[in-house]
């Protein structure tokens, strides 16, 4: 039988699930709350895990064999390799952004990345590290995005990505700087990239369909069309669904709602906010500001 995983065991301590995510069929992400007591103990629970503090945990502490380890704040980060036993003392407010992935899975990224055989990478054991990166990406990122949204998905994933990537490059044992991109993609491939875009802006796009289309690692890939496109993926994706949008509020007769799903939008309030965030005013008052007819002066 497998040791639980280390979502099961904060589940089981009684923690509050504030928000998870699934990639695929595994289990991806999720952000965590405790306010109470007691001992938590993860003996080697067969996946890495990425834990960053988002609030509170000034007053955890990691249990070694007869010593104790404090330093948990906001910012602060903990790498907690799959292979490893982990004792915590939780005590007082705690909420946490943890990002959950395999052994078979860094190591498939390791060798897209670095492209060489990955069979003795493994990751650093870090608690309590402070790494401004990493919170930033959680709390201006991460936690900006609607996990559940299917127009944010493309930009989960590349961010979930670059946190992997981060921790090949800074909390591993491969030693390399991680090679720079400096070619764009083929005129074809990026005429089909923005074709197979613009026809599919309803769906829920992923990196690693686009990237097979590209026939690239999704690594290289998202480097390479940032190259070529001048943004990432998930920026461009964005910014052409707000253009399409923004086409039908003016000249469609749809309501807000049915623009939202033709635009890639699970919800109006969703896609509503996006859209003020990206074009500074709601649908609504962009289509009445549009159709307005001006009064003519005599």
């Amino acid at each position: 039988m497998s040791a639980p995983t280390v979502y099961q065991i904060i589940e089981e301590s009684g923690a509050q699930l504030v928000d998870s995510l699934t990639r695929g069929s595994e289990l991806a992400a999720a952000i965590w709350e405790r306010d109470d007591y007691g001992p938590v103990s993860y003996q080697k629970p067969g996946h890495h895990t990425l834990s960053c503090y988002l609030e509170g945990g000034v007053r955890m502490r990691r249990l070694f064999q007869r010593r104790a380890m404090g330093g948990g704040a906001p910012g602060r980060i903990c790498v907690m390799p799959a292979d490893q036993r982990y004792d915590w003392d939780v005590s007082g407010h705690v909420r946490l952004f943890h990002l959950y992935f395999s052994d078979q899975q860094l190591k498939t990224m390791a060798e897209r990345v670095l492209d060489r055989e990955s069979a003795h990478l493994a990751l650093d054991d870090r608690t309590f590290v402070a790494d401004p990166w990493i919170h930033q990406i959680c709390m201006h990122g991460i936690l900006q995005l609607d996990w559940h949204d299917r127009a944010d998905q493309l930009a989960i994933s590349s961010l979930n990505d670059s946190l992997i990537n981060y921790l090949l490059k800074h909390y591993s044992n491969s030693q390399v700087t991680l090679p720079e991109c400096r070619g764009g993609l083929a005129p074809a491939v990026r005429r089909l990239l923005s074709e197979y875009i613009e026809s599919h802006l309803d769906r829920a796009l992923t990196l690693h369909s686009l990237a097979s289309l590209a026939h690239l690692s999704e690594y290289h890939f998202a480097r390479m069309f940032k190259v070529s496109f001048g943004e990432p993926p998930h920026q461009y994706v964005n910014r052409r669904r707000l253009v399409k949008a923004s086409m039908l509020l003016q000249h469609a007769e749809l309501s807000i709602s049915e623009i939202a799903l033709q635009c890639g939008f699970s919800s109006q309030s969703h896609f509503s906010h996006r859209f003020r965030q990206g074009m500074g005013i709601t649908p609504g008052r962009y289509r009445r500001s549009k159709r307005e007819t001006p009064v003519s002066r005599v």
